[in-house]
């Protein structure tokens, strides 16, 4: 009896082996492994080169934002356009955005990433977008030895486009120069000179890792193939040895829809016309009755709320009326950006965030309400009973026992 329970464990820790996520070494090639192996596809301009460089269209229109900056990746997505903007390598500052452009090459969507990040002080050095989530992945870099900027760089980053909130982040030290994505992970490697080298495999909805492969010499590049069909990963040492790896296992699939649907994010609006208003109108065109209209933006804080993000319109609140603004004119600050270590989450259904007044005894007047589950803030003060949302001199209380503070 000991001795078959002891088999059937054995073949238990088996079979929950094989089923594992990870990467598992498959063949060596060293240097001489010729060039059909490798296409090259994922790095035109060349291995040696820290930022993938590709302009499949070069008459993208830049935005404001994109003035003075370098176009260095325009690819085609399924949305349109992805455009990789940045300041020339010669220059001692970093600025990197991204641009997403439609099928007509208008731009839709404008992001930048050492905002997004707070940090200017790292290089992107590869970005890849995820069309399976509409996701942007991106990382940024250590430009050199770790040590210079106390091992606080060469992140991976995966950011919701739709909902403009980080959805994961790696730790430190996992991803500088390429990587690469498919349907269910992330591959990517960190390594510099005489410092620890390594591959990953990621889980692509959680950033979690499955495999980390100590290597000999830094990654330069990858790439995905279909073999005998199987999904190889091609994999380029900075050497020139060539190694592949059979990839193992899928993620497990969340339980239920609820468990994938992302938070809510408490985003304000404002006009960024001329007039300073903007009109509210009923349905989402100018033929729409004015319901109300959204003010300029006083120091940054707006005097609506974004209900649903649209191509042309979107859905907006203004004290108790919500209604359709026109894009073009309509200006966002989000109070979560996916940096702090804490979260501020609402408990329940129109939990109330209150407004300035400093007239006001008690209860500060209201603002607008949220949803159960709303990630209402990451970064925050607190005063007696509240925490507070400040922009210069404007404020946003939200009242302790409506919230719970969640540690990401």
């Amino acid at each position: 009896m000991k001795k078959r329970i002891l088999c059937l464990m054995a073949f238990v820790l088996v079979l929950g082996t094989a089923n594992a996520q990870r990467l598992v070494a498959f063949k060596g090639y060293g240097k001489n492994w010729g060039t059909e192996k490798v296409s090259t596809k994922n790095k035109p301009n060349g291995f040696i080169y820290r930022l993938r460089q590709e302009k499949q269209c070069t008459d993208l229109p830049q935005v404001e934002e994109t003035k003075g900056l370098q176009l260095f990746i325009a690819e085609q997505i399924d949305m349109g356009w992805l455009a990789l903007y940045r300041l020339p390598m010669a220059d001692d500052n970093y600025n990197f955005v991204v641009v997403l452009y439609n099928h007509d090459k208008k731009p839709q969507t404008t992001i930048n990433l050492c905002d997004i990040t707070n940090n200017r002080y790292c290089e992107v050095q590869d970005v890849r977008w995820d069309a399976d989530n509409h996701y942007l992945l991106f990382n940024m870099a250590c430009p050199s030895y770790a040590s210079q900027i106390n091992g606080k760089g060469s992140k991976l980053y995966c950011y919701d486009v739709k909902q403009r909130r980080m959805v994961w982040e790696t730790d430190y030290l996992v991803s500088n120069d390429i990587f690469t994505l498919n349907s269910d992970f992330v591959f990517c490697s960190y390594g510099f000179t005489n410092e620890k080298k390594f591959l990953y495999m990621l889980d692509k909805q959680t950033g979690k890792v499955y495999t980390k492969q100590p290597m000999v010499y830094k990654v330069q590049y990858m790439e995905l193939q279909q073999k005998g069909g199987k999904e190889m990963l091609y994999v380029v040492d900075y050497n020139d040895n060539l190694y592949t790896y059979s990839i193992v296992g899928k993620p497990a699939q969340a339980k239920s829809a609820a468990a994938q649907k992302q938070p809510e994010v408490f985003t304000v609006v404002f006009t960024t016309s001329d007039d300073g208003f903007l009109n509210v109108r009923s349905q989402p065109s100018n033929s729409g009755t004015i319901l109300s209209t959204v003010g300029i933006a006083f120091h940054g804080l707006g005097n609506g709320v974004l209900r649903e993000k649209g191509d042309k319109w979107s859905k907006v609140s203004v004290g108790d009326v919500t209604g359709w603004a026109y894009n073009k004119y309509l200006g966002y600050q989000d109070w979560y950006d996916g940096t702090g270590k804490t979260i501020l989450v609402a408990l329940r259904d129109n939990t109330p965030i209150y407004g300035e007044n400093y007239a006001d005894e008690g209860d500060y007047p209201l603002f607008t309400t949220v949803k159960k589950g709303t990630v209402i803030a990451d970064q925050y003060d607190q005063i007696e009973g509240y925490y507070v949302l400040k922009t210069a001199h404007d404020f946003l209380f939200i009242k302790k026992g409506d919230v719970e503070v969640r540690t990401r």
